[in-house]
């Protein structure tokens, strides 16, 4: 018996020393692959102004399109000279090049290298070069250089501009001087005169600054900042009138308890210079509260995120116990059985102030947090250092909660830049659990098998007001044949199954998707003979009945009323707005809205809410409040990387846009990419911007339209004189010297900036005749008639009045650009 006994307890022993010893075994090899990222390596570079650092650039390990590349703008005068610096960060530096291109990079204008640098003490590295060919006044050109060093060469963007009468310096000087001042308590009284103060909610919210916000907010009220970094300027606009720059410093600050907190601010700046001082005509302030590890942000049953924006994007498991969150440009996860606070992701270097660290050109965008605490991610655009140090692209992440790890999982290279990754990324990308990764580039869907490295494509001419997504990201519907007043079928895709069904129209409709609610889609059907233009020269979608349906095929709610038409759906949170129309005659008259309400809320909803606070030294400040918790101070911990142990990216080359692109540019950054280009003009109009086209020719800016402006009739085209109002057949005619832009929906105010720019601009004119509007003055425009070969004036409220009662149809034209 003894011995049975003995036996037993050597055959116990065995087993736990040998899962002891296992254990021990696995945590070496699940730990010895534990890494932080990679300290940044890659220099930077910046242009250099009357003695002032502008246009800082950070390098790029890849060939970016040059066309898309327009961070910042680069002012050269009639010498053609210009100034550069280098800021080595340890690097020693081997040569440098410049190359100037055309605007969409197609033309090599020319290239050399610099030379004779002169080290500063600072440590950077400064040189002067004169550019030695002529290049087209008002015409922006790429400037790019190549820096090789011992460890590697780089590439880095700016654009190039010459033009006449410019404020350059002036404007630089002031925006280095009013954010500087602003952070003197006792100085900073000569700001008054620049600000507009009123009682908008601008003076509450560090935020979310602008022209009309307080001296004592814009001075920075009892906060009591330090600078802890200063600025660079960067010249986002110039012309003859007016100068857009924007810049980003750090300040620190010290909470009640002496605790540091810090602080990414972000200024735009639009100023005119009047030969006597520069006038401020627009200012816009965004502080963004950096958290660190050293930070207890939780407490009483609330995340405490500080000041930062209200859009907080944050997503949490299907029970409410567990949430994630994204700020400035880090992803953190609190779970609140365990009280454990960790930083998941973050480019930050814990303990240091380096530049690169902070450049904010990435996003992230939450996925999937499991109930274990494992999150799915997805971080795109520019990676700050680590294995992809200097690439453009996207990167699906997982982070294991167990092991407290993350592991890249796939990385798709771009040769676009953040901005424009930004317009694609923003609203959709999805993991599925079973490996794919699905997201719309370049007009297309595509699943790409992240094991393998394939792709495939399931819709090519995405249009975005054809393509929804549900809630939960996992549903993607889009009209079949990308027409939302013409659509005969609908297909529904199910991307963790991946799987398709079609909703089709029957017989004498057509139907329309409008999007998700509670991750049903939502569609309204219209009789045929309901769908007409009506007199703004719009689409009347008039529909009898709007209809939500849930994945597996079934009607869970349907709208319809005698009598009564929906044109339009209009989500807001759990609430269809229905606008909706009667007959009268043959015409449509609006009447009240209807709706539809959804009861249902998920567990994220019932859990987690955003609340903004009210606070006396930080203003208004951001929290997520939440239920249940614990009310010790949890464990704060930061997440370590897995070593990449095999190839994982994937390069997908890069297409046109199959239809015409139009950017505008506003409040320092890319606004938006529009199809249609009077689109783009209201935008960068209501914005104070400006409009390119795809070969990044000024189509529209505001603020510098000609006081004045007369055409040479002899050099109007024969087919524009024609005043042809079809824009395929004005292309067609004017025989590649140019490409037609239809601003159809602008203001006469909007297009004299076309005469201005000697474009002339086809017009519909009284009676709704043809006319080619070939210049303007302060009282009148002068018009081409194409019937009688003569001009004639008309006045300007006349003109007015003659296109808008035509329906305000305009057209012009955009040179080919002749280096």
């Amino acid at each position: 018996m003894k011995k049975r006994i003995m036996r037993i307890l050597v055959l116990i022993l065995i087993f736990i020393v040998g899962v002891a010893g296992f254990s021990c075994l696995m945590n070496s090899q699940n730990t010895d692959n534990r890494t932080d990222l990679q300290t940044a390596v890659i220099p930077c570079m910046a242009m250099e102004i009357g003695g002032i650092e502008v246009n800082r650039m950070y390098g790029y390990a890849q060939d970016m399109d040059e066309a898309y590349m327009r961070d910042t703008l680069t002012p050269v005068g009639t010498d053609k000279s210009l100034s550069v610096s280098i800021t080595p960060y340890g690097r020693k530096i081997e040569s440098l090049v410049y190359e100037v291109r055309s605007s969409d990079g197609s033309k090599v204008i020319e290239n050399n290298k610099i030379k004779n640098f002169q080290e500063e003490e600072d440590g950077r590295l400064t040189a002067e070069f004169t550019l030695k060919k002529s290049i087209l006044m008002n015409q922006e050109y790429c400037l790019n250089f190549t820096l090789n060093t011992e460890a590697g060469s780089w590439n880095y963007y700016t654009r190039l501009l010459q033009r006449a009468g410019l404020s350059t310096e002036k404007y630089l000087a002031f925006v280095n001087s009013f954010y500087t001042k602003s952070l003197m308590q006792d100085n900073n009284g000569d700001l008054r005169t620049y600000l507009e103060p009123d009682s908008s909610d601008s003076n509450h919210n560090f935020n979310n600054l602008d022209i009309h916000s307080s001296l004592e907010m814009v001075s920075w009220g009892d906060l009591a900042p330090e600078l802890s970094r200063p600025g660079i300027p960067a010249i986002k606009e110039i012309n003859e009138n007016t100068g857009s720059v924007a810049v980003t410093y750090y300040i620190t600050a010290e909470d009640e308890n002496g605790e540091v907190e810090h602080y990414q601010v972000d200024e735009f700046y639009r100023m005119r210079y009047d030969q006597t001082r520069v006038r401020l005509l627009d200012f816009q302030r965004s502080a963004k509260e950096v958290l660190s590890t050293d930070q207890n942000i939780v407490s009483e049953g609330q995340l405490t995120l500080g000041v930062t924006d209200k859009e907080i994007s944050y997503l949490s498991d299907s029970e409410g116990k567990i949430v994630a969150f994204v700020q400035q440009g880090d992803l953190w996860s609190y779970n609140l059985e365990t009280n454990k606070l960790i930083r998941v992701f973050s480019f930050r270097d814990t303990g240091s102030n380096d530049e690169r660290n902070d450049y904010a050109q990435h996003d992230i965008e939450l996925v999937r947090v499991s109930k274990n605490g494992d999150i799915d991610f997805v971080v795109y655009g520019y990676m700050n250092r680590g294995e992809h140090e200097g690439h453009v692209g996207t990167a699906v992440y997982h982070y294991s909660s167990e092991q407290n790890v993350i592991e890249e999982s796939f990385f798709l290279s771009s040769s676009k830049p953040f901005t424009f990754l930004q317009q694609e990324m923003k609203d959709f990308c999805y993991i599925s659990q079973d490996g794919n990764f699905y997201l719309v580039l370049n007009e297309k869907l595509y699943a790409i098998h992240m094991e393998e490295k394939n792709y495939t494509v399931l819709q090519e001419n995405i249009k975005e007001d054809c393509f929804r997504i549900s809630e939960n990201q996992r549903y993607a519907a889009w009209s079949d044949n990308m027409d939302k007043y013409n659509t005969d079928s609908i297909t529904l895709l199910d991307m963790e199954k991946n799987e398709k069904q079609q909703i089709k129209a029957e017989k004498g409709t057509k139907i329309r998707l409008f999007g998700f609610i509670n991750n049903d889609v939502v569609y309204g059907v219209a009789k045929e003979e309901d769908i007409k233009k009506n007199s703004a020269g719009g689409m009347d979608f008039a529909m009898t009945e709007v209809r939500i349906q849930n994945v597996k095929g079934e009607i869970k709610k349907t709208y319809n009323q005698e009598g009564y038409y929906v044109t339009n759906v209009i989500f807001q949170d759990n609430l269809l707005e229905l606008e909706r129309v009667q007959k009268q005659g043959d015409n449509y008259q609006k009447v009240s809205n209807g709706q539809i309400l959804n009861n249902v809320k998920d567990k994220q909803d019932e859990t987690f809410s955003v609340v903004m606070l009210s606070t006396v030294r930080q203003a208004a400040i951001m929290g997520l409040q939440f239920t249940g918790g614990s009310s010790q101070e949890p464990l704060i911990m930061e997440a370590k990387f897995t070593e990449l142990s095999r190839d994982n990216v994937l390069h997908i080359k890069g297409e046109e846009k199959s239809r015409e692109a139009y950017y505008a540019y506003a409040m320092g950054k890319l606004w938006g990419i529009y199809e249609n280009a009077a689109e783009a003009v209201k935008a960068a109009d209501e914005n104070n911007g400006v409009v390119l086209n795809q070969n990044q020719q000024y189509v529209w800016e505001k603020s510098n339209t000609a006081a004045k402006s007369g055409l040479v009739l002899e050099d109007i085209p024969e087919a524009v004189e024609k005043a042809p109002f079809d824009p395929k057949q004005l292309e067609k005619e004017l025989k590649g010297k140019g490409t037609v832009v239809n601003l159809t929906g602008c203001t006469l105010g909007q297009v004299l900036y076309e005469v201005g720019a000697q474009r002339p601009v086809i017009v519909k004119s009284k009676d709704g005749q043809p006319a080619v509007l070939v210049g303007f003055d302060s009282y009148n425009t002068t018009l081409y008639n194409p019937k009688t070969g003569q001009t004639e004036l008309m006045g300007l409220q006349d003109s007015t009045k003659a296109f808008e009662e035509n329906g305000n149809v305009f057209f012009c034209y955009m040179e080919e650009i002749v280096e």
